[in-house]
């Protein structure tokens, strides 16, 4: 019979994503990797075949645990979507608290220096598909809503929208202030029309009963 598992994986995965989100992959030592985790290193050479083995299986789980819950909470499950938007952009610089730097996203940071993982290429490109994806169902359901102008274009705006979080995450890494951060999402829901009237006719008939 061979020797029964003692280690949790979801636990040893997700001390390893905080441990990547601190350091980086290039930061991140062996030695901090077993010291964060608490495995030793054969257990994680069995485990994971190498670092770049378990900074692949972080990821995924970054992606599973984080991002994706991210998306169903702020972007598809949001009675109000523009609202959700908001949300998601505000969430990611007002939920951190304490003397320390804001560790960033695993997956902003891993995209700036993915070139030294390979293997970590193809789930940064899933993570950022999986949010897009929820900014194009979130604007979908506002325009749907008349929330959003009837002639947006979904695809494009949630591609833009990507861009300005993605450029967002790295200047809360970078330690920007909150009042700035909170202009840029003032801005990103400006450029999708978000606080214009989306039918001049109700418009029309807000004005006449003012």
């Amino acid at each position: 019979m061979g020797r029964q598992q003692v280690w949790d994986q979801r636990e040893v995965l997700t001390s390893a994503m905080r441990l990547f989100r601190r350091r980086g992959y290039l930061g991140a030592s062996l030695r901090d990797l077993e010291e964060a985790t608490g495995m030793h290193p054969g257990s994680l050479y069995r485990a994971f075949r190498s670092k770049e083995g378990l900074f692949s299986a972080a990821l995924d789980a970054y992606n599973e645990q984080v991002v994706e819950g991210r998306v169903r909470v702020h972007l598809r499950e949001t009675p109000d979507p523009v609202a959700g938007i908001r949300s998601f952009f505000t969430s990611a610089f007002e939920a951190h608290a304490g003397p320390e730097p804001d560790p960033g996203c695993l997956l902003t940071n891993t995209a700036v220096e993915s070139f030294t993982v390979p293997q970590a290429v193809a789930g940064v490109r899933r993570g950022l598909e999986t949010i897009e994806s929820g900014f194009a169902d979130a604007l979908t359901r506002a325009r749907a809503q008349q929330l959003l102008p009837a002639e947006l274009d979904v695809e494009m705006s949630a591609a833009q929208l990507l861009t300005l979080y993605q450029g967002l995450l790295v200047l809360v890494r970078s330690g920007t202030a909150a009042a700035k951060l909170h202009a840029i999402t003032d801005g990103a829901l400006t450029s999708i029309g978000a606080g214009k009237p989306t039918n001049p006719t109700n418009r029309t008939k807000r004005n006449s009963d003012e």
